[in-house]
C-alpha cells in the first residue's frame, strides 16, 4: 500500500514536472506569438510619428537653406556633403551604440530625445537667420540686422543641428527595425510576423516621405512666408515627442521579450586616454570588418550601391526637370504617381516573398547551401526552422525579381532621357541660326511622347527598387546575427552615404544640364553593377539562378498541347 502511495506520488511528481515543463513550452510560445492588434498599433504610431518628422525636416532644411542663400547653390551643396561625411564616419557609432545600450526602451527614447531636441533648436537658429532685414519683407514685425558673420555661425549651428537630427533618426530607425521590430514579431505565417512588420513600417515611411513634405510646403505657401514654415516644423517636433514616448512605453511594458536585458559585449579596454581616437578608429575599422564578414553584405551594398542612382526624385534631379521645361505640376504629378508605385511594393511583396518560398516544395535541387541552412537554424532558435528557411528562399527569389524589375525599367527611362536631352540640343543650336522661327513654347515643351515614357517606366522602376529594398532588409535581418545586428545596420548605413556622396559629388561635377544624360547613363551602369552582385549571390546561394530544365519543360507541354 505504501508502495503503490509512493508510486502514485512518483508518478504524480512526474505528471506535474511534465505538466510544469508543458506549461513553461506553452508559455515560450506565447513570447513568440508576437504582438498583439494594440501594441502593433502603438508600434506603428510611434515609427509614424518619427517617420513623419524625419522626413518633413529633411525637405523643410532644403526650402529653408534656399531661403537663407537664394543666390547661390553653395551653401545647398556644402550643407549636404557635410551631413553626408557625418553619416560616413558616425552611423557605424551609432549602430554600435543601439547594440551596445542594455535597455531597448532607453535606447530608443533616446533617440526620439535627442531628435526632437535638435529639430527645436535647430528651428530656433533658422529663426534667427532667416529674420535678417535682407531676407525678410518690409513689413515684418520681427527683423534683425543684417550681419555676414552671424549668418554664418547661425548657418553652422545649424548644418550641426541638422547631422545630430540625421544621426539620432538613423539611430530610431536602427532601435526600431533592427531591434525592435526582431524581437517582437511572431514566426514567419502567423499574424504580425516579419514580412508583415517590415511591410507595413515601409508603407508608413513611403506615406510621411509624400506627405509631409507637401504639407510642409503647403503650410509656406499659404502663409507666405518661410519663417513660419521653421515654427511649424518645431512645433510639430514638440508635439509629438508625447505620442511617440508614449506609444513606445504601451509596447515596450507589454512585452516581455523587450524587457529583457539585451546581452552586452563588453568592449575592448582601453590603455589610456591618449590613445582614445586610436581605440575609435579601430572600433570604426572593426565594425566594416564585421560588415563584410556577413553572409549578407553583397546585397546590402547591391542595395546601397543604388544610392548612387540619378534617376530618383532628389533635388538634382527636379531641379534638371524644371530646367529642361517641365513644370512644378507635372513633376509633382509624376512623383505622386511614382509614390503610389512606392507604397503598392508593400502590399506586393509580403505576397511574392510567401508565393516564392512556397515554390521551395517543388524544387528537386537544394535552394540553400548548408552553411546557410545551419545559419538560419541558429538564428531562428525555437521558431519554425521550415518556415524561416522557406522565408528566406523567398526573399532571396522575389528580391532578384525586385532589382530584375528596376533594372529593366531603368533602360527606357535612360533612352527617353537621352532623346529629350538631344531633342533640346538641336533645338538650341536651331535657335542661334534660326531665332525667329522657333517659339519659346516649343524651347520649354519636351516631347510628349518621350515624357510619358520617361515618366511611366520611372514610376513602375519605383516598384523593383522598394521590393528590392524590403527583400534585402529582411535578409539582413534574418541572417545577420542578433549581437552584431544594430552594429551592421550602422555600418549598413555609412555605406549608403559613401553612394549618396558619390552621386551628390558627380552632380557637382556635372552641373550642366546638356551633361545630365550622362549621369543618366551612369546611373543605369550602377543599377546593373547592383544586378550583377545581388544575381552572384543568390546563385552562389541556391546554385541556380532559373529552372531553364522546368522552363523547357513547360515549353514542351505547351507544345504538346497545341498539336
Amino acid at each position: 500500500m505504501n508502495n503503490r502511495d509512493s508510486m502514485d506520488s512518483d508518478s504524480g511528481s512526474e505528471d506535474g514536472l511534465e505538466l510544469s515543463s508543458e506549461n513553461e513550452h506553452l508559455q515560450d510560445q506565447d513570447h513568440h506569438q508576437g504582438l498583439t492588434s494594440s501594441q502593433a498599433l502603438n508600434l506603428y504610431v510611434s515609427h509614424a510619428f518619427s517617420t513623419w518628422n524625419a522626413r518633413g525636416y529633411e525637405f523643410a532644411a532644403i526650402l529653408f537653406t534656399a531661403a537663407a542663400y537664394p543666390d547661390t547653390l553653395v551653401a545647398a551643396a556644402l550643407r549636404m556633403i557635410l551631413v553626408y561625411f557625418a553619416m560616413i564616419l558616425f552611423s557605424s557609432s551609432v549602430g554600435h551604440w543601439v547594440q551596445q545600450s542594455p535597455s531597448r526602451l532607453r535606447t530608443l527614447l533616446s533617440t526620439i530625445i535627442y531628435n526632437r531636441g535638435s529639430v527645436i533648436l535647430g528651428s530656433f537658429v533658422w529663426i534667427l537667420i532667416l529674420s535678417q532685414e535682407d531676407l525678410v519683407g518690409p513689413h515684418s514685425t520681427f527683423v534683425l540686422p543684417k550681419n555676414t558673420l552671424l549668418k554664418g555661425i547661425g548657418f553652422a549651428v545649424a548644418v550641426s543641428l541638422g547631422i545630430i537630427e540625421r544621426l539620432s533618426s538613423s539611430g530610431n530607425l536602427i532601435s526600431m527595425e533592427r531591434d525592435w521590430v526582431v524581437t517582437v514579431a511572431a514566426p514567419a505565417g502567423r499574424p504580425y510576423d516579419l514580412t508583415h512588420l517590415n511591410a507595413v513600417m515601409r508603407r508608413i515611411d513611403l506615406v510621411c516621405k509624400l506627405i509631409s513634405p507637401i504639407l510642409i510646403a503647403a503650410v509656406i505657401s499659404a502663409l507666405d512666408s518661410v519663417r513660419l514654415g521653421v515654427v511649424f516644423a518645431g512645433l510639430t517636433s514638440l508635439f509629438s515627442i508625447p505620442i511617440e514616448v508614449f506609444s513606445a512605453k504601451r509596447v515596450w511594458n507589454n512585452s516581455p521579450l523587450l524587457q529583457a536585458p539585451r546581452v552586452v559585449h563588453p568592449p575592448q579596454p582601453v590603455q589610456a586616454a591618449p590613445t582614445s581616437w586610436l581605440a575609435k578608429t579601430r572600433q570604426y575599422f572593426h565594425n566594416f570588418e564585421m560588415y563584410f564578414g556577413t553572409s549578407v553584405w553583397i546585397p546590402s551594398v547591391a542595395l546601397a550601391l543604388l544610392h548612387f542612382n540619378m534617376l530618383t526624385w532628389r533635388a538634382t534631379f527636379i531641379t534638371y526637370l524644371i530646367n529642361i521645361g517641365y513644370s512644378l505640376n507635372t513633376i509633382t504629378i509624376a512623383r505622386a504617381i511614382g509614390s503610389v508605385f512606392e507604397i503598392s511594393s508593400t502590399v506586393i511583396t509580403p505576397r511574392g516573398i510567401q508565393y516564392m518560398g512556397k515554390a521551395h516544395h517543388h524544387d528537386s535541387s537544394p535552394s540553400l547551401d548548408s552553411d546557410a541552412e545551419t545559419e538560419i537554424g541558429l538564428i531562428a532558435g525555437n521558431r519554425d526552422g521550415g518556415r524561416d528557411v522557406r522565408t528566406v528562399v523567398g526573399l532571396q527569389r522575389f528580391g532578384l525579381w525586385g532589382i530584375s524589375w528596376q533594372l529593366v525599367n531603368t533602360v527606357p527611362v535612360v533612352i527617353a532621357l537621352w532623346a529629350i536631352s538631344t531633342q533640346k540640343d538641336e533645338i538650341k543650336s536651331l535657335s542661334s541660326i534660326f531665332a525667329r522661327s522657333i517659339t519659346a513654347e516649343q524651347q520649354a515643351s519636351p516631347n510628349v511622347g518621350w515624357s510619358i515614357v520617361l515618366f511611366s517606366f520611372l514610376a513602375c522602376s519605383r516598384l523593383g527598387v522598394w521590393v528590392f529594398d524590403l527583400t534585402t532588409q529582411q535578409l539582413t535581418q534574418t541572417l545577420v546575427p542578433e549581437n552584431q545586428r544594430s552594429s551592421f545596420a550602422g555600418t549598413e548605413n555609412s555605406v549608403v552615404n559613401i553612394f549618396e556622396l558619390f552621386g551628390a559629388g558627380a552632380a557637382i561635377a556635372f552641373p550642366r544640364t546638356e551633361q545630365y544624360k550622362w549621369l543618366a547613363l551612369a546611373s543605369l551602369v550602377s543599377v546593373w553593377l547592383s544586378w550583377i552582385m545581388y544575381a552572384a549571390w543568390v546563385r552562389r546561394k541556391r546554385g541556380h539562378l532559373v529552372h531553364w530544365e522546368k522552363l523547357t519543360e513547360g515549353l514542351c507541354v505547351g507544345e504538346r498541347g497545341v498539336w
